[in-house]
């Protein structure tokens, strides 16, 4: 009886232990950080040099490192640790049915989805008109979309307002065109948001008050996650726009060419 007793209660000592051991390891407390939120598959492109990890927060195992343009796959999106900027989404490298491989999402910038013929995965809400030329744009995936007639005819990643500064949405017109040109800072020497005279190849005025689409040298990355802080391989970190649509040179060169005084442009959250 003694025995018996002694058995059961050395069984009941184990479970509890075994438990304790389950709840406090810490590769469980990592995985719980990790949620999907979408399963689209895309292709990108890394920023910088990027570590490639078993899961979605840094004290997960680096695999290999990416160098700077290292074009990849995005198999899905997760939530996991947000680094820096208020980024909490992680991008899965490897097919659902192999090891999984992640890269934090400050690191990637959209290309195209290889799946609807080189466009970019997100579909701007609302649908363009049939009719005449409007320009699109995205602030959830910064990316730009140009149309003529319900037809798509052009897109680039883009740059917009930092979350201190965000970009107006709505339904805009472009009322002057400028090329060359200089921006001069609305706000003066000493504030966090002055900048010094700024020379611009490209500029759309779509919004009185100094919104523009124009291009801005001093910016290599686009795309999502740059209107928050981030990193540029050429000019260090940095933050969004002052609220215009920034882009690079050619996409600039392009619209300033194709959209004439009058083209709908509609910011879309």
């Amino acid at each position: 009886m003694q025995a018996r007793i002694k058995r059961y209660f050395l069984l009941g000592l184990f479970a509890v232990l075994l438990a304790l051991v389950i709840a406090l390891n810490p590769l469980s407390a990592r995985t719980s950080l990790a949620t999907s939120t979408s399963a689209s598959t895309w292709t990108g492109k890394t920023t910088y040099w990027s570590n490639v990890r078993t899961g979605p927060a840094t004290g997960y195992s680096i695999v290999t490192v990416y160098a700077p343009n290292t074009v990849v796959t995005v198999y899905a999106t997760v939530t996991g640790q947000v680094v820096w900027g208020g980024i909490s989404n992680w991008y899965r490298i490897t097919s659902l049915s192999s090891a999984a491989w992640y890269i934090y999402g400050g690191l990637i910038v959209q290309t195209s989805n290889p799946g609807t013929g080189g466009q970019p995965t997100p579909t701007p809400q609302p649908a363009p008109s049939p009719q005449g030329k409007e320009i699109v744009v995205s602030l959830t995936h910064q990316w730009m979309w140009a149309y003529q007639n319900g037809k798509l005819v052009y897109n680039s990643a883009v740059m917009t307002g930092r979350p201190a500064l965000a970009t107006p949405t709505g339904t805009y017109h472009v009322f002057l065109k400028l090329h060359p040109t200089y921006f001069y800072s609305p706000w003066p020497y000493g504030s966090p948001y002055w900048y010094p005279p700024t020379f611009i190849n490209y500029a759309l005025e779509w919004r009185a008050g100094g919104f523009f689409l124009h291009d801005s040298w001093w910016h290599t990355v686009y795309g999502p996650g740059t209107n928050g802080w981030h990193y540029d391989p050429v000019y260090g970190w940095q933050w969004g726009t002052h609220g215009c649509v920034a882009m690079p040179l050619s996409a600039a060169a392009w619209l300033y060419n194709w959209a004439p005084i009058g083209t709908t442009v509609q910011i879309n959250p």
